[in-house]
């Protein structure tokens, strides 16, 4: 076994990428993830660099200054040692080709821009424990031919006129047994022989004398202990003077450990280590089979390509051996449901197609669809039985597949092509709401190319002040007043218009600009809020989203420090909103930033809560301020009693802990009674305001004010004058 991994050294991962962001998040990524991490910008360096210290696997981007991505991959694939490290090459979303080239120049795997951080780091570990094994077997092959170079082979002879045999004792080892006690002869040899072998190997006896050059035979004999060996056959004729075979020599070389290595070797090769079924490799061949038969046939294809919804939290809940043993059983579940759905359709084809792509990812192929409705009820049953609760090492879990469906020969003719528009309605599944399939539309290829542009545009919007900052005030119930406004990022660029943060934060978060997008919001509303205190305005305080992103970097507590310092603004005006779902991902370590970030001063506030997996009685750990209930329970609150008792529960639960609540979405006077009525804290929507810029916002504010003071005041809700 690799030395680095007895000793217990962290596998080593370069990253080879031009650009600094990538380079920045793989770094923050993979070191967080257990990796030690070097990194280059351009691909001599990185060929110097795997030179002089090999690492264990490679992440090299496609397009760079100087040697590109191809060239450095071949280079490294030239050098013998290099021939199996694991290289995984970056390439972008749409280029078919540039992937087809990667393979072609030695990649082990691709992964495209914009990259999913947390999917990749287990496929690194996927190929690093392959890399592993591969590298054990290859040296247990060596070991084994080493040893049957110097190994004595048993032999045998028999003589044609008396039919009397000879064997030698190294052949009555291998047969188990000693000279004494048995005789040379052909028919005691044919008793050792497997019974589904007898046959082939008597006929390929009595034909021996007949040719005039080596036959060889493999076959199994099962020894008086029971025990099965696979053993190799060589044989030739003798002849006399006139040309007549006179006897007939042989050779018998046991080569069932041989057999068994080559087995493991095509395992490795063709199967996924943990759940033993069809990996990328294996998969690509069968489909390109299934593809020319569906070609020949004019029948269709479906391949149906999900991953596990919020997989990584198991992960880092329950550990990763939980988290395999749950892949585990997930592809159990898979096998049972695809051999169930053939046996109920009896006239599709039954060689469908399971694979692991790697991480949390599956992919199946359904032959011989004869509609649309035969996928769906495929895909109705998978979410059902994949959803349905694990019970693994006395741990009760629950995940569930996100699937994106695409069609051959309507979503294309050619395996990367299906690939890639599954993938898009996969992507578009679980963007919608997880726990669902989605099959490829043309409109997903545009919303693809959209997000590429959006990716694009953004990377010098920052450079060109193109972000700017609304602000929605908040208004206390009990109070009667505004107490604060929430800091709001808007983007509008001359080639895209106005872009909807719903599009571009999840592509920041992607690609790693919502750190730099992040900290300029943070600074620019502290100067707001600054300068509104200076000039006596109405709002006390300002309340800034926070990604995760940002939140679980190490410099984030210094970051807001200097946001503070540089504007002067006093901490207790400065709130934070927080994701619920941020403080499931890493407990010990939320709680520690969030005791700093109190400790200095600074309110917290969780944002969209009820949407995460936290509960109220986990925020006990927590020095959280206030709850902001999602406007999704507020929006229907006085026609949906569900909504309405989650909401009065929260309000309840968190008012018996000291814990304020926000009410977000508040858009009627209806909504705004019924919260006053349930004693919610405070509330936050358009029946007060619209989330407007500062000049706005300073310019409207005396209509704002006549507004709450009209609210509060009036008896008759239909004589209300609402802003427009």
């Amino acid at each position: 076994m690799n030395n680095k991994m007895l000793a217990g050294t962290k596998p080593k991962v370069i990253i080879v990428d031009d650009d600094d962001t990538t380079r920045m998040m793989a770094m923050g990524f993979l070191s967080q993830a257990g990796f030690t991490v070097a990194e280059a910008n351009e691909g001599s360096s990185a060929l110097r660099m795997v030179l002089a210290d090999p690492p264990d696997l490679i992440i090299l981007d496609v397009e760079m200054p100087g040697m590109d991505g191809f060239e450095v991959c071949t280079a490294l694939r030239d050098y013998p040692k290099f021939a199996h490290i694991p290289i995984l090459m970056l390439t972008g979303l749409e280029n078919d080709e540039y992937i087809e080239k990667a393979f072609v120049a030695g990649a082990t795997d691709f992964a495209s821009k914009p990259i999913n951080w947390s999917l990749l780091c287990h496929r690194l570990r996927y190929m690093h424990r392959t890399s592993l094994a591969a590298e054990q077997l290859v040296k247990e092959q060596t070991k084994l031919a080493v040893a049957q170079r110097i190994a004595q082979m048993g032999s045998w002879s028999i003589n044609i006129g008396t039919s009397k045999g000879e064997w030698s004792n190294q052949l009555y080892r291998i047969l188990g047994f000693k000279p004494a006690e048995t005789d040379s002869t052909i028919e005691n040899f044919l008793q050792l022989v497997h019974h589904h072998d007898r046959d082939r190997v008597e006929n390929w006896l009595l034909n021996v004398d007949k040719l005039v050059e080596v036959s060889s035979i493999e076959h199994r004999i099962i020894l008086n202990d029971g025990k099965v060996k696979t053993v190799r056959q060589q044989a030739e004729p003798e002849l006399d003077s006139v040309g007549r075979t006179i006897s007939i020599n042989g050779i018998v070389q046991d080569v069932t450990d041989q057999r068994l290595v080559e087995k493991k070797v095509h395992q490795l090769a063709y199967f996924d280590t943990l759940t033993r079924l069809p990996n990328r490799v294996l998969f690509h061949d069968q489909l390109t089979l299934t593809m020319e038969h569906a070609r020949k046939n004019n029948t269709r294809l479906a391949l149906l390509y999900f991953d596990l919804d919020d997989f990584k939290r198991v992960n880092d809940s329950f550990g990763h051996a939980v988290g395999d043993k749950l892949l585990c059983e997930v592809g159990n579940r898979l096998v049972d449901t695809l051999n169930a759905s053939d046996s109920v359709h009896e006239h599709r084809i039954t060689n469908d197609i399971i694979a692991r792509m790697g991480g949390d990812e599956f992919i199946i192929v359904l032959n011989s669809i004869q509609s649309c409705s035969d996928i769906e009820r495929i895909a109705e049953r998978i979410i059902e039985v994949v959803s349905a609760p694990y019970e693994v090492d006395g741990f009760e879990l629950f995940s569930s597949p996100s699937i994106g469906i695409a069609c051959f020969p309507k979503d294309g003719e050619e395996i990367e092509t299906l690939l890639k528009n599954a993938d898009l309605a996969m992507y578009e599944a679980k963007r919608t709401g997880k726990s669902m399939y989605m099959l490829h539309t043309d409109a997903m290829a545009e919303k693809a190319l959209r997000r590429s542009n959006i990716d694009i545009q953004m990377r010098s919007a920052l450079d060109n002040d193109e972000f700017s900052v609304n602000y929605q005030v908040q208004v206390d119930l009990e109070n009667k007043q505004i107490f604060s406004a929430e800091a709001l990022v808007r983007w509008k660029n001359d080639k895209l218009g106005f872009v909807s943060p719903a599009e571009f934060i999840s592509v920041a978060e992607d690609n790693g600009l919502i750190i730099a997008i992040g900290e300029w919001v943070l600074r620019k509303s502290c100067h707001q809020a600054k300068a509104w205190q200076d000039a006596d305005f109405p709002v006390s305080q300002i309340a800034v989203n926070i990604s995760v992103h940002q939140f679980m970097r190490s410099d984030f507590i210094d970051t807001v420090r200097r946001a503070l310092y540089d504007s002067q603004l006093p901490a207790d005006r400065l709130e934070l909103e927080i994701t619920e779902s941020l403080l499931a991902s890493d407990t010990n370590r939320a709680v520690d930033t969030l005791n700093e970030l109190h400790e200095l001063g600074v309110k917290l506030s969780i944002d969209d809560f009820g949407t995460g997996y936290s509960s109220l009685s986990q925020l006990k750990n927590f020095p959280i301020d206030r709850l902001k209930i999602d406007q999704s329970f507020i929006r229907n609150i006085t026609e949906n009693p569900h909504d309405a008792d989650i909401t009065k529960a929260i309000i309840a639960m968190a008012e018996s802990m000291n814990i304020h609540v926000l009410a977000e979405g508040v858009e009627t006077v209806d909504i705004f009674q019924f919260l006053r009525s349930c004693g919610c804290d405070e509330i936050q929507g358009y029946l007060i305001s619209k989330p407007v810029s500062a000049i706005e916002l300073e310019q409207n504010m005396p209509s704002v004010q006549a507004l709450l003071e009209e609210l509060f005041l009036s008896e008759n809700s239909d004589k209300l004058r609402l802003a427009g």
